[in-house]
């Protein structure tokens, strides 16, 4: 959904805050066997269809960056990228070519849920996608990586950012603003930086063209559509069941 593109909200898209979120989530996985693995790999593929169907066939020759942090906004990047590839390189004929970068702006061993875990595993084991993990000798390169891309995934900070934004997180963000108006900017759940229920800004945060989250968008999405752009809303198969005592 487009919200967008819609006067009026529909109903089962109504916004929720962080905390209903984290309990729907948790009353999937606790209740309803709906793990979260599953959750981030239908957020990461609801997130490659809308790149695919937005850019069309410009698609395969865009180079398209994910920038991870963390968090599962991260691990959901991650997955984009993987069925990108497989998207990408199936009706390319180049595919000696990389036009797909995973940026790791923690060490792999902090990534902090199990899904992020396994789908960095998955991802360090494919030869289409370029991988870059931050060190104190890299920056330069991350950055240049960035400023080259026609497609940034922005999945630096999930809901739980609080406080200033330390180095090198803030000149990573900046990096991305900078490439605003020329490169495609999409935040994954929520911009960085971005406070999910108020919609204020924590020190500074991405400025999207278009974000794209899941089962429900957050109050602070909807408050905030300078840094926001285009909100998309997908639905993941997180059963509806789970809102029960919640919504």
């Amino acid at each position: 959904m487009d919200m967008k593109s819609n006067h009026a909200i529909e109903k089962g898209y109504e916004s929720i805050s962080s905390g209903q979120m984290y309990e729907i989530e948790n009353n999937g996985e606790s209740i309803y066997s709906m793990k979260k693995t599953l959750m981030m790999e239908n957020a990461g593929s609801r997130i490659a269809d809308f790149l695919i169907d937005e850019f069309k066939e410009n698609i395969l020759e865009n180079s398209i960056v994910a920038v991870c942090g963390k968090g599962n906004n991260g691990g959901d990047s991650m997955v984009a990228i993987r069925h990108l590839s497989g998207y990408i390189l199936a009706r390319n004929k180049a595919k000696n070519k990389i036009n797909l970068s995973v940026i790791i702006l923690c060490s792999p061993e902090d990534f902090k849920t199990e899904e992020s875990i396994l789908n960095w595993q998955i991802i360090s084991k494919m030869g289409s996608i370029r991988r870059l993990i931050l060190d104190s000798n890299n920056i330069a390169e991350i950055e240049d990586e960035i400023k080259k891309a026609n497609i940034i995934l922005d999945g630096i900070f999930g809901t739980g950012i609080k406080g200033e934004i330390k180095e090198p997180y803030s000149k990573i963000i900046e990096t991305i603003n900078d490439n605003k108006g020329t490169t495609f900017i999409l935040a994954v759940d929520i911009p960085s930086g971005l406070d999910p229920d108020s919609g204020k800004i924590i020190d500074k945060a991405i400025s999207a063209d278009a974000t794209i989250t899941f089962h429900r968008p957050k109050h602070g999405l909807l408050k905030n559509p300078e840094n926001v752009g285009r909100l998309i809303v997908k639905k993941i198969g997180i059963p509806f069941e789970t809102e029960k005592g919640v919504v």
